[in-house]
């Protein structure tokens, strides 16, 4: 089958980071996108009960056995992505690539109007709330807005425009998504749901459907462990992040980036409310929820963006992996508390909180319902 080209704008909402040969990010790197995009393709395919295999221990490999099975297949006649059925590999390394098998899809940028949210682009900005010595270090990452190019063939193609609209409602891309970057807007959009529905054999369409019957691994990302949350609110004063203990003290670094890109990195702030102020520590390890350096590295089970404005409203908005399920329901009733949001906020009066909606999978129906079109 012929390829076929997408194109996807996006305007970023908060920083966009895809690391980079050092601690600083010369540009936007294809493959911290496309890393996020598969860990993202992957935990849609488990919450479905499909397959996903873990692409850190190298199980999904087109070699042996399984080569001569999905060689077998093409010759009696069906599609590669039945003959890989057949050969046993999963459903990212499908598209994703594996030892064996290409990935199915070519990325590249091919329009980039980003720019480093400040400068010198080494500089971290440290964020320190009240009570806490060392606080969080946040890189600039770029803002501003990119064409993504992705050739491939036609149903790979109606996938991924899949993918980008269910991450520009609930999740992000690139690197560092505990600590708020990546939320993006698709414009264009009408052209990415066009791949999405369908229209002819260029553009096939994607629907999602269930996968299988496989049970959730606690230790690989599977959306019927997911909550996403999101939380709107409007403020009269212009200058309402300056009175937020933590922001305060660095409110002359942020001033610019504030008036320029209407972002505030809250995250610090409400990531401080809700482990140091609302987790007690008598349900457990704080670590394994909000994650430690040191021993052993443990990733934050919690993202939550920065405060980002789109006309007159500001936005939050997040997800928890919602693990292990003995924690899973005190993390939920601390993201669901409104008052440690206000809290957070430091109780300001002018604030109205316009909408705060919670979503949590639990099921495949749930994340089959969660991922239709309609819903997007």
């Amino acid at each position: 089958m012929a390829l076929e080209t997408l194109e996807i704008k996006i305007k970023t909402l908060t920083p966009l980071w895809t690391g980079g040969v050092d601690t600083t990010m010369d540009r936007i790197h294809e493959t911290g996108i496309m890393g996020s995009l598969r860990w993202w393709y992957e935990a849609i395919v488990r919450g479905l009960g499909g397959s996903a295999c873990d692409p850190t221990e190298h199980a999904c490999e087109l070699a042996g056995k399984r080569l001569r099975r999905y060689k077998n297949a093409l010759k009696e006649g069906k599609d590669w992505w039945t003959a890989l059925d057949e050969a046993g590999i999963c459903d990212a390394c499908k598209v994703f690539g594996t030892t064996g098998w290409r990935r199915r899809f070519r990325l590249e940028i091919v329009e980039d109007n980003t720019e480093p949210l400040w400068e010198p682009k080494d500089k971290m900005l440290n964020i320190r709330p009240p009570g806490r010595t060392r606080g969080w270090y946040l890189p600039p990452g770029r803002m501003g807005s990119l064409t993504l190019k992705f050739t491939g063939e036609p149903r790979v193609l109606s996938l991924i425009a899949s993918i980008f609209l269910f991450l520009e409602k609930w999740g992000s891309i690139g690197a560092k998504p505990q600590l708020g970057y990546g939320v993006f807007e698709i414009e264009r959009r009408k052209e990415v749901l066009e791949w999405v529905k369908g229209s002819g054999k260029d553009k096939p369409g994607w629907k999602w459907e269930i996968l299988g019957d496989k049970n959730p691994n606690e230790k690989l990302p599977d959306l019927r462990r997911f909550g996403f949350f999101k939380f709107q609110f409007e403020i009269t004063h212009p200058d309402w992040w300056t009175k937020i203990p933590g922001l305060k003290s660095i409110d002359k670094q942020l001033q610019l980036i504030v008036s320029k890109n209407h972002v505030v990195p809250i995250t610090p702030i409400l990531r401080n409310e809700w482990r140091f102020n609302q987790w007690k520590k008598t349900w457990g390890d704080d670590r394994e929820i909000f994650g430690t350096l040191k021993p052993d590295r443990i990733r934050s089970k919690v993202a939550v963006s920065w405060a980002y404005k789109r006309e007159e409203i500001w936005e939050i908005k997040g997800w928890g992996w919602f693990i292990p399920s003995s924690l899973a329901y005190k993390l939920k009733k601390i993201i669901k508390n409104k008052q440690a949001w206000q809290n957070a906020l430091n109780n300001l009066k002018d604030l109205k909180i316009v909408k705060f909606e919670f979503q949590d999978k639990v099921s495949k129906e749930d994340v089959l319902n969660a991922i239709q079109i309609q819903k997007l």
